[in-house]
């Protein structure tokens, strides 16, 4: 059995696409949150998981503002005004998509038992980055005793081993952060786990992104998103990424 395990598409329906048409021998699917938000590809992205159709669809934080928008209201404006466009272009029917979305918890598809976590802790000191304390992976956990743990939203394609739990990030599909414009998921075959990396064309993202007129009084912010897409550094060439890529995450 092939499952394909895909994570944080932000609204990239390019890098989905491509994931997609790499892995269309897959048997089942999970994902594990943000789909849309702050991508400027939303109905596209989710017409294509609505394809995909994964057995299982672990809510993201991005998808929690998707249906409670005031969860976004403190942010900078252009934040605001981003992610408004998108809501007010937004398919009702993909809103009503992304309610479906499930709870973190344990789940079983064929053979594979694991809890499947959006990976949002709350704050920035509980990221499950490479080199988080290991309570931090522990809290992954949502109470639940398996030898595995599936989670995203830190956007690093990486696998840590606390004890005889073995917790993977398949990274992000939509947007990279260590410095190389692909997508990243991964696949378990016959219970081997495989992370994976496949290019896509940007030009389609960058084409929906120019149609998003709230961002004309936003310049800066819409070329600095532009630059984070094409330079693989989704949020910026900073700390902890510029580190991340040096030592070869993806």
């Amino acid at each position: 059995m092939k499952i394909l395990v895909i994570s944080d598409i932000h609204g990239n329906a390019e890098a989905l696409r491509a994931v997609m048409h790499a892995e269309a021998d897959a048997d089942k699917s999970i994902f594990l949150g943000d789909a849309l938000l702050s991508g400027p590809q939303a109905n596209e992205t989710m017409e294509l998981l609505e394809q995909l159709d994964p057995d299982v669809a672990v809510r993201g934080n991005h998808d929690d503002e998707v249906l409670n928008p005031s969860l976004f209201q403190g942010w900078p404006p252009e934040w605001v005004a981003l992610n408004e466009w998108i809501l007010e272009h937004l398919d009702p029917a993909a809103v009503t998509q992304a309610a479906k979305f499930t709870e973190p918890g344990r789940y079983q598809l064929g053979e594979l038992d694991a809890c499947l976590h959006h990976g949002d802790l709350g704050s920035r000191e509980l990221a499950a980055v490479p080199d988080a304390d290991e309570h931090v992976f522990e809290l992954l956990r949502s109470g639940n005793d398996t030898p595995l743990v599936l989670f995203g939203h830190t956007h690093v394609q990486f696998s840590h081993r606390v004890g005889a739990t073995r917790f993977i990030n398949p990274g992000s599909v939509g947007q990279s952060r260590c410095g190389v414009m692909h997508a990243c998921y991964g696949v378990f075959e016959d219970g081997e786990y495989q992370p994976r990396q496949v290019t896509y064309d940007p030009a389609p993202w960058l084409a929906a992104l120019e149609r998003i007129d709230a961002l004309e009084a936003f310049p800066d912010f819409k070329q600095w998103l532009i630059d984070g897409l094409l330079s693989g550094y989704g949020i910026g060439q900073r700390e902890p990424w510029t580190r991340f890529a040096a030592q070869g995450y993806h």
